[in-house]
Formats: structure tokens, C-alpha cells, sequence
């Protein structure tokens, strides 16, 4: 079966995956800092009541509140999360995820199921523990830059 396949085959809820992470968008965004320090997380998930609003990662951090106002730290999180985030199930695929990632430039995707219950904010280091988990071997042996291509045989 090749890795394509296989990728395409495997669930998401198949990862080992943290448990979910969340504050109210009534939270402040020191608090919310805060939060993801404790818990070491790159992304907290926004919520009123159980409805997803938002995502809030390190990159908002560094874009939006990073060398501002420090009177920012008051303001309520909602001012500084992305809204509407993209959302897979956890029974998408991991190809899809990968894809998704990649095409979108995210580092973090929540997992919403049909009925809009929250399960996981899957992460990038997710998907890389499972790779290298599974395949690496295959891991192993890849050139640095994914186009390197080699003209002869390198090594003794």
C-alpha cells in the first residue's frame, strides 16, 4: 500500500491527540496567555458556550499583540482570535489534513464533528510524531530540501 494511500486511509481520531484546550471569548487575552503558558500550547480554541468561535495561536500573539500597547492584556480575546477558524471532523482523513495545512498555511486545525461538538485541536507536531512513528525509515533517508535531487550517489 503506498504512503499516499495509507495517509488517505488514516483518521484523524487515529492520532494521539492532547486534550482540548478552551477559554471563553469573555476571557482577556492576559488571561488567555497565561492559559496557554500553563498548559504549553500553541493554540487555545475560543468558545461561547459550545459553539467554536475562534482560534487564538502564537502567530496571533506575535502579529496582532506582540511590541503593542501592554493595555491590550485587558482587552477581551475575541478582539484577537480568528474567527470562523477552518475546521475538519475527526473523521477526516490525514491527507486531508495535511493538505489543508499546507494550502492554508496552518500550524493548528480544530475537530468538529457533525453535530458541532468540539473533540481536538489537531497540530502540526501531531502529524509529525505519527509520520515519524510510522515511517522513519522513510523519514530518515529524505533530502533536506524536498526538490534536492541527487545527479550521483552520495556516501562511500
Amino acid at each position: 500500500m503506498s504512503t499516499e494511500s495509507t495517509l488517505h486511509q488514516t483518521k484523524i481520531r487515529h492520532l494521539d491527540l492532547n486534550n482540548i484546550l478552551t477559554v471563553d471569548s469573555t476571557y482577556s487575552l492576559g488571561e488567555t496567555i497565561k492559559i496557554m503558558q500553563s498548559q504549553r500550547s500553541g493554540c487555545i480554541l475560543i468558545t461561547g458556550g459550545s459553539d467554536l468561535l475562534g482560534i487564538f495561536t502564537e502567530r496571533d500573539l506575535l502579529q496582532k499583540v506582540a511590541g503593542k500597547d501592554e493595555e491590550l492584556l485587558n482587552q477581551p480575546i475575541q478582539k484577537f482570535m480568528t474567527i470562523q477558524p477552518t475546521v475538519l471532523s475527526p473523521d477526516s482523513s490525514l491527507l486531508d489534513a495535511i493538505t489543508l495545512m499546507y494550502k492554508g498555511g496552518y500550524r493548528h486545525i480544530p475537530l468538529i464533528d457533525s453535530e458541532k461538538k468540539l473533540h481536538y485541536c489537531l497540530s502540526v507536531t501531531n502529524i509529525i510524531d505519527y509520520l515519524s512513528e510510522q515511517y522513519p525509515q522513510e523519514l530518515l533517508s529524505l533530502p533536506p530540501r524536498p526538490e534536492q535531487t541527487f545527479t550521483e550517489p552520495d556516501g562511500a
